[in-house]
């Protein structure tokens, strides 16, 4: 009898665990579309990416959500890379880079450069 109670407790943990990872990585893949379409409407050509980063589960301090790096050379070979991070509770990118080593928002004017 024990052992039939710890076997469902097991089957229950197992299905339940299966659940949430299927909905983070639903969620997962709804953020790295809306952030790639972000980015290609951003106007950053794919040629000029030399390596992008999204990791599969955010640290414990990161904030809520999902975020993508993604690396690009210049023409000083330094490389640049935009931060593009995905809130799913308001459904909004927000975006941050770093231009030859200095860290700027969106409007900033080395990012027209």
């Amino acid at each position: 009898m024990v052992k039939k109670i710890l076997l469902s407790l097991l089957a229950l943990a197992i299905i339940v665990a299966g659940v949430f990872l299927l909905m983070h990585f639903n969620s997962r893949k709804v953020a790295e579309d809306k952030i790639d379409h972000y980015i290609s409407d951003y106007g950053i050509p794919q040629k000029e990416i030399e390596s992008e980063e999204y990791p599969m589960f955010n640290s414990l301090s990161a904030p809520t959500g999902f975020t993508k790096a993604v690396f690009v050379k210049n023409e000083n070979n330094k490389s640049n890379y935009y931060i593009f991070h995905y809130d799913p509770s308001n459904k909004k990118i927000t975006f941050s880079g770093v231009i030859d080593g200095n860290e700027v928002s969106i409007n900033d004017k080395l990012i027209k450069k």
